[in-house]
């Protein structure tokens, strides 16, 4: 899932349309397509920010999202137990080979 597909969506869970989203967030209608048509990346970091702050999210979340097979995945969702297992995988130095080679992650 793209970030525009992930902004697509979380626009529809609200239950807006672009338009009233755009309407909301005080952007022109015309901006909001021209982003989601894929120039998200080339877009002002204001906008963006203006996007993200109506999705109730922040640009750090949905750039360190990990999305497939439309599900979403950040470190936000994780659980007490799996932010423990990453920062001890952090921290784990040279180990850390021999955990993605038991885990078959390599």
């Amino acid at each position: 899932m793209t970030r525009e597909e992930f902004i697509k969506k979380k626009i529809k869970e609200k239950g807006m349309t672009l338009k009233d989203y755009a309407r909301m967030i005080n952007m022109p209608y015309s901006t909001l397509l021209s982003m989601l048509a894929g120039n998200l990346g080339g877009a002002s970091l204001d906008n963006v920010i203006r996007i993200c702050n109506g999705l109730d999210t922040s640009i750090g979340t949905m750039q360190t999202a990990q999305m497939s097979a439309g599900m979403e995945y950040s470190l936000a969702d994780l659980s007490e137990r799996e932010k423990k297992l990453v920062m001890q995988y952090r921290n784990a130095g040279i180990m850390q080979e021999a955990v993605d080679k038991l885990l078959d992650i390599q």
